[in-house]
């Protein structure tokens, strides 16, 4: 178990890491000068990262089409919140939304802790 939650944690700070990187290479690009800057950065790299991890759970459903498409009406029956997506990915052993949600969540992290310094 222990095994595990390191390898669950080795994962998220590696994606944060690279993130971040990716971050402060385009800040550097664009010769940002602010702390302001490179937090608004942060910010949006985290969001881009919990989008992406949304995204990718919704593709990964097992359910081929697309909801409400049969009769042209939304049912709502039908509609899936993003509980029942996290769930799935859970139940899936993907833990992809997971795994992009937290690091997201760390760099917004990040990105609250910049201006302090």
């Amino acid at each position: 178990m222990l095994k595990r939650i390191l390898r669950f944690a080795l994962i998220i700070l590696v994606l944060s890491l690279v993130t971040a990187a990716i971050v402060v290479v385009i800040g550097l690009i664009k010769k940002w000068h602010t702390d302001i800057q490179f937090s608004n950065g942060f910010f949006y790299g985290g969001a881009v990262l919990m989008v992406v991890g949304l995204v990718n759970a919704m593709g990964a459903r097992t359910d081929d089409r697309v909801p409400g498409m049969s009769d042209g009406r939304l049912n709502t029956e039908e509609r899936e919140s993003s509980y029942q997506l996290l769930r799935e990915d859970i139940s899936k052993n993907n833990y992809r939304m997971v795994y992009l949600g937290v690091s997201g969540l760390l760099l917004w992290g990040v990105a609250a802790l910049i201006p302090l310094f």
